[in-house]
């Protein structure tokens, strides 16, 4: 596909965005963009799966999607961290339908086909009946997987480049902030259904301009008038919230593109790592890990918990109201405050590169 070919290479949406406008308001509900968001992003990108504590003994495992592709990231025989298409080679059934537990091969609930750790197919029901049954040549699709620290990423895409060209200088950000990856545990899950695109939940991350009408407890806490924006990198955007009456101390966030959340906050630091996952054209899925330094009491986990919880909710009205007005076909596209809204603007940009690429 070339450019000429391709219906989102619109140099008209790129020069809009530039000045500001948002993407076209069709782009958050249309059925055909998020078909192309799944090829042209989901199925091309780095994207946090879970972590490690997940996978702690050979033959753990855990499922996932990207994208539209079925995932299985399990703990082979030698330790290693395996990522595979949870799709069976013989007519294409997921392999393993639940979405984590222990296995000591990955064996097809329909046909009985079974694969070891690695991917290779062990067996396969009257495979001695099958003239030439050539195993070797039926393992599971293997996908790129890297860590970072104990955040798993897996890549479908066969052309992945390394991990460490789109983190560019985020872990280095991290340690500033205070994260310890070796000190941090991950204590608790949850998980929001939301009525509303990904990207409307990625870009209300993105701006705190916002937050003194929608969020009155976290303006009490967070000096929103200082809230510091940065969009210098390629592939992520950084957020800096100072802490009201406390000079030097601040929450740090940060946007992992495409569908990463980061929340760096407390003392000691802990971490917020939130995945937005592509539901259809008008619903998302909100999973927040929560890993802790050290042994944290019960009330500081359920302090934390609490207060953003709340945040998270009130987030959920203002998307899905977001999601209501662009249906509507009222407005073509909006406008961005870039003195507020930059963060938008940088996502927004990476969309479109991608819809629009080959």
């Amino acid at each position: 596909m070339t450019l000429a070919s391709n219906r989102y290479a619109d140099l008209s949406i790129a020069s809009a965005l530039e000045r500001g406008d948002t993407l076209p308001a069709r782009w958050y509900v249309d059925a055909d963009v998020f078909q192309a968001e799944k090829e042209h992003i989901f199925h091309r990108t780095w994207q946090y799966v879970g972590h490690a504590g997940q996978l702690k003994n050979v033959g753990d495992f855990l499922t996932t999607l990207l994208g539209d592709i079925p995932v299985v990231v399990v703990r082979d025989t030698e330790k290693a961290i395996r990522a595979f298409a949870n799709v069976c080679r013989h007519r294409g059934s997921e392999v393993v339908l639940e979405c984590a537990g222990n296995r000591k091969t990955l064996q097809c609930h329909y046909h009985g086909w079974t694969y070891n750790l690695d991917g290779t197919l062990r067996t396969a029901p009257r495979e001695n009946e099958q003239h030439e049954f050539a195993k070797e040549t039926l393992s599971l699709a293997p996908f790129a997987v890297e860590t970072w620290g104990p955040l798993i990423f897996v890549n479908p895409s066969a052309a992945a480049g390394p991990l460490r060209d789109v983190l560019g200088e985020l872990p280095a950000i991290f340690e500033r902030a205070g994260i310890d990856f070796a000190q941090m545990r991950m204590l608790r899950r949850d998980v929001y259904e939301i009525a509303s695109s990904w990207k409307i939940v990625v870009e209300n991350f993105n701006e705190c301009y916002h937050c003194p009408i929608a969020h009155p407890k976290f303006s009490e806490v967070i000096d929103t008038n200082t809230y510091r924006v940065e969009t210098d990198h390629e592939y992520f955007s950084t957020y800096y919230g100072p802490i009201v009456g406390s000079p030097g101390s601040g929450v740090t966030y940060a946007t992992l593109w495409p569908n990463i959340l980061f929340s760096l906050y407390g003392n000691p630091p802990n971490l917020q790592a939130t995945s937005i996952v592509p539901v259809d054209a008008g619903h998302s899925r909100q999973v927040v890990d929560y890993f802790f330094h050290g042994d944290p009491t019960e009330t500081q986990i359920r302090n934390d918990v609490e207060f953003s919880d709340l945040v998270t909710r009130e987030d959920i009205v203002l998307c899905e109201s977001v999601q209501r007005g662009l249906r509507s076909g009222a407005i073509k596209h909006g406008k961005l405050m870039l003195s507020r809204e930059r963060g938008i603007q940088h996502f927004q940009q990476l969309v479109y590169r991608f819809l629009s690429s080959e």
